[in-house]
């Protein structure tokens, strides 16, 4: 879709929402085209191209904030649209955190955009049968998964002065590959360049790790080193990104309350946000109040050094804002965690006794305020006795808490790889960690 059609949107939305006029105004339009192929049983199943488009309109009067959505965007519904919105109001009370939006123009950057991307179309087949290829040669019998291909561009106009757009893709495919006595392995690549993108690596991974884990064995509940793989350490440091929004440490619902300024984690690492970043797969220049986005260190060398914020948060903390708005809530855009020395196979090599986890699901917190989690490992998991892989095994479940887990980790890995899938909604770009003495019990199914 042309920008030019979102600006004629936005521009419509906003001078709907002038003629009312509230004391701010935050408008912005979103247009998302998404390639999709399934495939199944060794074959394409089902190819489609989605298209949506959505406006979010932020308005305040007299310190009563209002924040809705629509994907009806002619003239008629909008206006109607942005009416029912403002009168809405009169129903809400004066809000306690009220901020007028940031009175400063915005200087453009750019996302990481490649139009390869966008014009795949159907040519997303050709990746999709590559991966499958790629895990049969692996050595799986059958092989499943689904590819994507997403184009998203953005307009915003606000009252505090900003107008600006952008654009951003991202290519993902997740491969799930089975044997032939039903053992199984996930592979994942995401990139947001067609360069990086690589269907036969996640094949290839996927094939591999069922093959591996066909010799399904005995073990004993207990508490173990625990290997994760890059795809499990996203699922669990996803959610260190999320305590660290300030609307979450104040709504209760973080782990990172009265934490800024102390060591929370091992000194080895380190968790950024940002906003735009080279191979981030979200994200884009401005965030809901028009305000530059950025890099943001929230983790280093082991000390919280900030929580993120929007301007409402930041007034309250007597701080700046981060460029994380979400006009309610901050949250982060891509996840950066600092590379470490070690590589997979020293990890293994170090651990008398050990597993290591490729995969897994299900993440269920007990207790957000303490970090308390408990997530099933799926597809390939294996027992390392003595320095080496023994044999996978299944049926396990991992209990633990983020804080302490943070506070012993004890290797990170060299090699990073960028996530994002159904169970991690934030990118991350991490590496595998070692965490030390994790308590491992039988899964309850």
């Amino acid at each position: 879709m042309k920008i030019e059609i979102l600006d004629k949107i936005t521009e419509m939305a906003y001078s709907k929402a002038s003629v009312l006029k509230p004391d701010d105004i935050s408008v912005i339009s979103i247009y998302g085209e998404e390639s999709m192929l399934r495939f199944s049983n060794n074959s394409v199943t089902v190819i489609d191209t989605l298209k949506e488009i959505a406006v979010f309109l932020y308005m305040a009067k007299e310190e009563k904030k209002v924040v809705g959505a629509t994907s009806a965007v002619n003239e008629s519904d909008l206006d109607k649209f942005v009416n029912r919105l403002f009168s809405s109001m009169k129903f809400t009370e004066k809000s306690k955190d009220y901020v007028p939006l940031p009175k400063a123009k915005f200087m453009h950057t750019t996302s990481y955009y490649d139009s390869r991307i966008e014009k795949l179309g159907e040519n997303i087949s050709d990746y999709g049968n590559a991966a499958i290829n790629a895990a049969l040669k692996g050595g799986a019998e059958r092989v499943s998964g689904v590819l994507t291909a997403n184009t998203e561009a953005y307009k915003i106009k606000t009252s505090g002065g900003t107008e600006t757009s952008d654009k951003i893709t991202s290519i993902s495919i997740n491969v799930r590959a089975f044997s032939n006595t039903n053992s199984s392995g996930h592979g994942l690549s995401c990139a947001a360049s067609l360069p990086k993108f690589d269907a036969v690596g996640a094949g290839s991974t996927a094939g591999r790790f069922a093959k591996e884990s066909k010799k399904i064995s005995h073990w004993e509940e207990g508490e173990y080193d625990l290997i994760m793989g890059p795809t499990v350490a996203a699922d669990i440091l996803e959610m260190v990104g999320y305590s660290s929004s300030a609307f979450r440490v104040d709504t209760g619902t973080s782990f990172l309350k009265d934490s800024l300024g102390k060591n929370i984690a091992i000194e080895d690492f380190t968790l950024e946000d940002h906003g735009t970043v080279e191979g981030g797969l979200a994200g884009r220049s401005f965030d809901d109040e028009g305000v530059p986005t950025q890099k943001t260190c929230i983790i280093d060398q082991g000390i919280l050094k900030t929580y993120i914020h929007n301007s409402s948060t930041a007034k309250e903390y007597n701080t700046k804002t981060t460029g994380n708005a979400g006009i309610i809530a901050p949250h982060p855009w891509n996840l950066v965690v600092g590379s470490g020395k070690t590589d997979l196979d020293t990890m293994i090599e170090e651990c008398k006794k050990a597993v290591y986890v490729t995969n897994n699901w299900y993440t269920r917190y007990q207790n957000y305020v303490t970090g308390e989690y408990s997530t099933l490992p799926r597809d390939a998991t294996f027992l390392i006795e003595n320095g080496s892989i023994k044999y996978a095994i299944n049926g396990t479940r991992i209990s633990d808490s983020i804080p302490r887990q943070l506070l012993n980790i004890k290797a990170i890995g060299k090699e990073r790889k960028w996530i994002e899938w159904w169970e991690v909604e934030t990118p991350i770009l991490t590496p595998a960690l070692m965490i030390d003495k994790v308590k491992i019990t039988k899964a309850q199914l």
